[in-house]
């Protein structure tokens, strides 16, 4: 095997939160007045983490207003803990994947800008034992891409990053295992596209999940 165990992140990769997250968001600039957003438009204001997401959806005019954005971030994240399973779903062949890299030994975990308290339920949720580790976004480190969260998880993990592959839909995802020293694979029916992990520099891309296995096992070069 080319790696002995692979991270991946949450939001875009394994699971389609992107609906759920919008429906939240804009649950909140309805409740102020504010402009909503579509759904699709919010893929590109997720990804770091839900406070910059709440700032991304928040009307300029309250840049720097503690006040509001503390209220809309309590709002948002009512709002969201309660709908986060409305739309939200594996995307197709992911648990297939994630079974046959189980079946090759590899050790599987994720690491997401999502609050811990969000994902850690996600991902027990849609994908039961499956992870030996899973690490959200928590007061302890500053979020992905910064590298001392990965490196936690590493240290937790017990391994070196020459054996771990890091999978992600978005930039964030590519910064985040380089960061840390990691090969990365961009997938691209995610949130961002082929183009945007390209750019960033993705060792691999993953066009369909049952790729990230084959990457694993070595069948894909650089």
């Amino acid at each position: 095997m080319a790696f002995s165990h692979v991270i991946f992140d949450l939001d875009g990769t394994i699971l389609n939160t992107i609906e759920d997250l919008a429906c939240a968001c804009n649950h909140v600039c309805e409740q102020h007045g504010w402009p909503t957003f579509s759904i699709d438009s919010y893929r590109y204001k997720v990804g770091n983490g839900m406070l910059k997401l709440v700032e991304r959806f928040m009307p300029a005019e309250y840049a720097g207003d503690e006040r509001m954005f503390s209220q809309a971030f309590a709002e948002f994240r009512s709002y969201y803990d309660e709908h986060k399973e409305d739309h939200t779903a594996p995307y197709p062949g992911i648990s297939t994947m994630l079974d046959a890299l189980c079946e090759e030994g590899v050790t599987l975990a994720v690491l997401t800008n999502k609050d811990h308290a969000a994902a850690a339920p996600l991902v027990q949720r849609y994908f039961g034992d499956r992870f030996s580790l899973v690490q959200g976004c928590t007061a302890a480190f500053p979020p992905k891409p910064a590298a001392p969260v990965t490196l936690h998880v590493l240290a937790q993990l017990g391994v070196k990053p020459s054996n771990v592959l890091y999978v992600g839909d978005s930039n964030v995802d590519v910064q985040t295992g380089h960061n840390a020293g990691l090969a990365v694979a961009g997938v691209t029916w995610g949130f961002r596209g082929r183009a945007e992990l390209e750019a960033e520099g993705a060792d691999f891309i993953a066009e369909q999940p049952e790729d990230v296995v084959n990457i694993v096992r070595g069948a894909c070069a650089h």
